[in-house]
């Protein structure tokens, strides 16, 4: 049974499509604040600054007491101030209010956010960019990136596609990275084991968890509509400890002593 729990937002809290929160999800956060149980919910947002999103998560009934975010951590991890910077226009614009510069002609670091509607000549100058760049940075490693009921390359599809073209190596900021996951455990003060994270996201936040010992929980509400997606890539080991329809049949099991 876990001591403290890892919640991500978008498809497990949160529907992609509706941005509603999806059933159980409210329920869930109120038994751990009821019973004390650490958490911190973790997520990837990258188009809204940290406070203004843990508001209108708490706006739509979800009581959360512990976040984290990637801009939590980006400004230890990033501090060359000359960036080529790709995603929303609210990223760039809260990139520009951290005090980093776009520069795209000789950018000392390439930084790649999530965008739906990325083209190929965006991928072609990002390429270009990495060359330049003496690091290159992505705000998360997510697999895949859900909108409107289709899925898209994740950041961390996209940055695997840098790094094949140009043979640079680059660095994550969110989730998985072992930075953004010791921040969140050291936020509860538990170790690694005692953790079960909870997410849709199989590739991009449950299989580095589980290489820090973390138990996963896989829920079929987000990017995952079927276990038989991803199932037969894993190995056994890489399997998730538990698998929920939604954050409803994780609260089951958490009323059940079983999770």
């Amino acid at each position: 049974m876990a001591k403290g729990f890892f919640i991500d937002v978008q498809g497990t809290l949160i529907c992609d499509e509706k941005r509603e929160p999806i059933s159980g999800a409210i329920e869930f956060i109120e038994r751990l604040n009821q019973q004390n149980i650490p958490y911190v919910v973790i997520t990837n947002n990258t188009k809204i600054k940290s406070a203004d999103f843990l508001e209108s998560l708490q706006q739509k009934g979800l009581n959360i007491k512990n976040y984290i975010d990637p801009f939590s951590l980006l400004t230890t991890l990033l501090k060359e101030k000359k960036i080529a910077a790709f995603g929303s226009a609210e990223f760039l614009e809260i990139m520009g209010s951290l005090g980093y510069e776009l520069d795209y002609e000789n950018p000392q670091a390439l930084v790649v956010s999530i965008k739906k509607e990325y083209t190929n000549e965006d991928y072609a100058l990002m390429i270009e960019c990495a060359i330049k760049a003496k690091t290159c940075i992505g705000m998360h490693e997510t697999s895949i990136y859900s909108k409107d009921g289709k899925r898209y390359p994740g950041v961390g599809a996209i940055m695997q596609m840098i790094q094949f073209a140009t043979n640079k190596e680059y660095k994550v900021v969110g989730k998985p990275s072992f930075d953004f996951y010791n921040k969140a455990r050291e936020m509860m003060g538990l170790d690694f084991e005692d953790i079960t994270i909870i997410s849709d996201d199989m590739i991009g936040d449950l299989l580095g968890a589980a290489k820090l010992n973390m138990k996963t929980c896989l829920v079929l509400s987000g990017k995952i509509k079927d276990e038989n997606e991803v199932l037969p890539t894993l190995k056994k080991e890489e399997y998730p400890t538990f698998i929920g329809k939604n954050m409803q049949s994780v609260l089951e099991l958490l009323n059940k002593g079983e999770i």
